[in-house]
């Protein structure tokens, strides 16, 4: 509540900014406890030593984790591109403002200069795009508070096809998704498949990389932009039927495959539309899903924070994989309203404390995401009497908080750019 808050495969330390360091933009100050509203998830053991660094790009989904972590009696620096929204949030300690990717090789190497100056009690990551080069970076035992699957694994989970591949190995259901040799192959595959389907990047987050053809004549088109975002890394999109039905997410702490920690929810509604980002979601507990997320994160030997995401099929009513998400995810913020940390045991296990299963969560906890839900007023007006209900419904948790509106102030001031924000659907 705002009020209340394949089948078939063909820191920088304090010092001044420079190339190679970040630019420590401000020292956030402390809120005084008694400004923070209580929060569902439990309060652990974390002292008020504990800290955490928060990486990515652009730092969004930074706010909910900084949030949280800051109730946990923790001081919170985040690393980010420079104009980044969870900067803004008045509970993020330190704000370490990262060159520009633009230069990838400055950008890593001031990221580098901050963990290695500075001991963080937890690392966490954003970003699937930077996610591939981190494990070079980890030289010093700085980063040994950062939870990450091991290398083959993390190749797997950073490429859509392969993720296929591993569903398929441990006995989950998947779309039909078949990977034409080159563009000669799309059209009979098209065919063979039915529309609508499913054009899909082998990487991109969200639905950057995704796009859904709904006839033939559009086929050719799709798949070739698809195909140019693709060329920089030589990616291979394939080509995917089209699941009708339900979405659901599962997200959870993971160590070697074992599940710590979890919670799954139902996406009531995603922008783009016919999916993509939650816009508002409720807790449930579908044995089958649970069972089949667990055989993929037991599959990947899974080290960390990740989330799975599954589409239930209206034909036979089975869970079929859609993707991994090896890094935080956007409705990361609903598991504390869902009495889940994932934060106290995620720092235990990096400082090689063992953590025992805790698999309970609460079920029917509604959670919305205030500026997501925004952008899909803009394709449906309609909804906006539904959202103005969630946001007065004390039963509906919120990412947004009076007391932290920062984090959402941009979105909402360049209300007419909040389509573009998130790409192509």
């Amino acid at each position: 509540m705002i009020l209340n808050e394949l089948s078939r495969w063909s820191g920088t330390g304090a010092g001044e900014p420079s190339q190679t360091r970040a630019a420590l933009v401000s020292a956030g100050e402390r809120v005084p406890e008694a400004s923070y509203q209580s929060a569902a998830v439990p309060i652990g053991t974390a002292s008020a030593t504990n800290r955490a660094l928060i990486i990515d790009r652009r730092a969004v989904l930074a706010t909910d984790v900084c949030r949280t972590l800051t109730r946990l009696k923790w001081k919170v620096d985040i690393f980010a591109e420079s104009g980044s929204p969870a900067f803004r949030s008045r509970y993020c300690h330190r704000r370490l403002i990262a060159p520009s990717w633009a230069t990838p090789t400055r950008f890593l190497d001031a990221l580098r200069s901050t963990v290695e100056s500075t001991h963080y009690d937890a690392i966490f990551l954003s970003s699937e795009e930077l996610l591939e080069h981190i494990p070079a970076l980890m030289t010093s035992p700085n980063w040994k508070t950062l939870l990450l699957p091991p290398p083959e694994s993390i190749k797997i989970a950073l490429s859509k096809n392969a993720s296929i591949r591993l569903a398929i190995d441990a006995g989950v259901t998947v779309p039909r998704t078949l990977i034409p040799a080159d563009e000669r192959d799309v059209e009979s595959i098209g065919r063979e498949l039915g529309f609508p389907l499913v054009v899909k990047g082998e990487r991109g987050e969200a639905t950057r990389n995704v796009r859904i053809v709904r006839t033939p004549e559009e086929l050719g088109t799709k798949y070739r932009s698809v195909v140019a975002l693709e060329r920089e890394y030589g990616g291979r999109p394939a080509l995917q039927e089209f699941i009708p039905g339900v979405q659901y997410s599962l997200g959870g702490l993971f160590h070697e495959g074992t599940t710590l920690r979890v919670y799954a929810y139902r996406k009531l509604a995603t922008y783009p539309i016919n999916g993509g980002l939650s816009a508002k979601a409720i807790t449930e507990r579908p044995s089958a899903l649970l069972q089949a997320a667990f055989a993929i994160f037991k599959a990947l030997r899974y080290t960390g924070l990740g989330q799975v995401q599954f589409i239930r099929d209206s034909r036979d009513d089975n869970f079929k994989f859609i993707e991994i998400n090896p890094r935080i995810w956007g409705c990361i913020g609903l598991a504390q309203h869902a009495g889940v940390d994932l934060y106290t045991p995620y720092r235990d296990l990096a400082k090689g404390i063992p953590v025992v299963p805790d698999l309970q969560y609460r079920e029917g906890v509604v959670y919305h995401r205030f500026t997501v839900e925004l952008r899909l007023i803009l394709k449906r007006p309609f909804r906006a009497l539904t959202f103005l209900k969630d946001c007065i419904d004390p039963r509906v948790r919120s990412d947004f908080e009076w007391g932290d509106p920062g984090p959402h102030l941009p979105s909402i001031y360049a209300f007419k750019h909040l389509r573009d924000d998130v790409g192509p659907g």
